[in-house]
């Protein structure tokens, strides 16, 4: 298929290498970091003067932007929404408000382009290896249509509901994952208070009713002071601020008391891996 790609950050640039290692064709145009467009365009993708010429080559759009003000932003431009092909599909893939990914694909439809919201879990490793999940909302034949693309970079795809569905579950999948994470980082404190073997503490956790994804993966991250990069933390508390936003009006008092942590954490740790807001449980 004729795929054009728009978002070459730390997610994007790795599923569009798989998308073109799968044999499809890659458009994509100008990033504020040229190197991966030059690793793209050397494994042969098609480099395009702007972002309306890579829709108006593609078949299927995919975007993976870093927030709301980004998608409004490309999408709110009259001139890129007209330049899609007949027939075209937009998948958006971007972590952003279920309310702004209405808006746009109520003006997409305008112009006879289907849409599908389909934002995605997983990280950059996930990217790499082409095991992320999808979260897809829209119409089912939509997703059925761009399944061989998203097929290159997920191992499972979920079709959630409408469109907005999928940015709404992860909202609630992110809103989790940053509660879980001062979580476990409150459970490590106590475990150091308490002398106890981290190899042992996980490994009975683990078999237990406490058992999460973020302590079994990111409690070395966190006790490491996030000594690597991954899912930044500025991210999180963007999504974290999406989900409470949301839920404007409902009793949400952990997913507001986290983004007041994060917001703070942030200040001097918000292009660290999201675990770094364990330092505020832990201490430097």
């Amino acid at each position: 298929m004729r795929v054009g790609w728009l978002g070459l950050g730390a997610m994007g640039l790795p599923m569009a290498r798989r998308v073109l290692q799968a044999g499809h064709e890659l458009f994509i145009t100008a990033h504020r970091n040229r190197s991966p467009l030059e690793e793209l365009a050397r494994a042969g993708a098609t480099v395009c003067d702007n972002v309306a010429d890579v829709v108006a080559r593609a078949e299927v759009v995919c975007s993976i932007l870093p927030a709301d003000a980004e998608m409004e932003a490309v999408w709110g431009d009259t001139k890129v929404r007209q330049a899609f092909a007949p027939g075209a599909v937009l998948v958006e893939m971007t972590s952003g408000s279920p309310s702004v990914m209405k808006r746009i694909a109520a003006a997409l439809a305008q112009q006879g382009v289907a849409v599908l919201d389909a934002p995605v879990s997983g990280g950059t490793a996930g990217a790499a290896g082409g095991t992320l999940t999808v979260m897809a909302g829209g119409d089912p034949a939509v997703l059925a249509r761009v399944r061989p693309v998203l097929d290159c970079v997920a191992a499972q795809i979920h079709h959630v509901g409408g469109i907005g569905s999928g940015k709404a579950v992860k909202a609630i999948n992110q809103m989790l994952a940053g509660i879980h994470m001062l979580a476990a980082a409150e459970a490590l404190s106590l475990a150091q208070r308490c002398g106890m073997d981290l190899a042992v503490l996980q490994r009975v956790i683990a078999a237990s009713s406490g058992q999460s994804w973020i302590f079994d993966h990111k409690a070395q991250d966190i006790l490491k002071r996030a000594a690597k990069p991954g899912f930044r933390l500025r991210l999180m508390k963007k999504d974290l601020q999406i989900a409470v936003d949301e839920g404007r009006g409902l009793p949400l008092p952990l997913a507001t008391l986290a983004l007041q942590w994060y917001e703070l954490a942030a200040r001097d740790a918000g292009d660290l891996d999201f675990s770094a807001v364990g330092r505020l449980v832990l201490g430097d």
